[in-house]
Parts: C-alpha cells; structure tokens; sequence
C-alpha cells in the first residue's frame, strides 16, 4: 500500500472510532472494541528467563507483538518503555491488523528502528500508526502554524520524537518555506 492509501485507511479507523483529527487515537479501546487483548510480557508469563531477558538485559529489542492462532489474535507488549511509546508500539501492532498483514517475525533495531522478515510491512504499519496517532493535517498544520513538536505530542499523547516524525513528512515545512519566500519577495 502507498502513503496515500495507508492515509486514507488511517482516516477511515479513525472515523469508524468517531475520531476528528483533534482526537488522540487510543490502542486501547480499539483493543476492547475489536477483542484483541493487549497483554504486558508481564501478565504473559511466569518466566523468569523471558522476563529477565526481554524485560532486563534485553528491553531496547522488542516493543510489541501480533500473534495470532487461528482466527483469534493477541497482542504483548514491553512494559518497561514510556506510556507514550506503548501507545505508539501498540498503534504499530493495530496498524499490522488493520492492514491485514500476515504475521512476520520482526524486532526493534539499537537505532530504534523497526526491522523484520518484511521490511514492506513493517514500513506500512509504522506509516499507518503515525497517521492514526498524528493525523496527516494537523501535523501540517501545526509545522505551518509554528506549533512546536512538544505541544503536538502532548496534545496526541504521543512521543516528542513521533510527533516531530509526523510534522517533517506532512509537508508542512516545505509549504511554509514556499510561503516565507513569497512574503519576503513582496515586502
């Protein structure tokens, strides 16, 4: 799927949720709507060794999991990351969902970066929870307006670094250079 179809899907979730570009998108209630639990590794397993190595010496390399069986899905989840990068990981997963991905083993880079079996797919899920999470225009909008990255994120209850994602690829920058420039030859 292209930019502009994985925009138009992200506008269609949020409408389904009654959601205007104002509203932070929240993974959870799409997970009690759709019945697709979000599970910590901690309420997961017992395991000590799990949790010792995805929760202690080990938590940078994974964020969130789809798994499904069946027709039944689940998603676990790092509980050792910030609130606003759980909402993210977790926006990340529902986007796989919503997409219709087949599952894929996929795991977090040092850098952050997601990488994975399917590079497509997980380029499609991270472009698809940015627009759920931070819509497309009002990214834009707030790059036009001047509207710092710290006021986007807590306005979407996102991260400072998601929100600053969002704002460069809305092409809100270039329009307001283009604008600039104008203002500047006419004054």
């Amino acid at each position: 799927m292209n930019k502009a179809a994985l925009g138009r899907l992200a506008k269609e979730v949020r409408k389904d949720f009654h959601l205007t570009d104002d509203h932070p998108f929240d993974p959870f209630r799409w997970s009690n709507e759709n019945g697709i639990p979000f599970i910590s590794l901690r309420e997961f397993t017992a395991d000590e060794a799990a949790m010792r190595r995805f929760l202690e010496e080990k938590p940078h390399v994974w964020s969130a999991a789809l798994l499904r069986d069946g027709r039944r899905s689940l998603v676990i989840y790092n509980p050792e990351r910030s609130a606003e990068r759980i909402r993210s990981d977790l926006t990340h997963e529902v986007a796989h969902f919503e997409a219709e991905h087949d599952p894929s083993p996929a795991w977090t880079g040092e850098d952050n970066t997601c990488g994975g079996a399917s590079k497509a797919q997980e380029k499609e899920a991270a472009e698809l929870a940015g627009a759920l999470l931070v819509p497309q225009e009002k990214a834009k909008v707030a790059v036009i307006r001047g509207i710092t990255a710290d006021v986007v994120a807590t306005r979407f209850q996102v991260s400072v670094e998601m929100a600053s994602w969002r704002m460069r690829m809305s092409g809100g920058y270039a329009i307001r250079e283009r604008s600039r420039r104008k203002w500047s030859r006419t004054a």
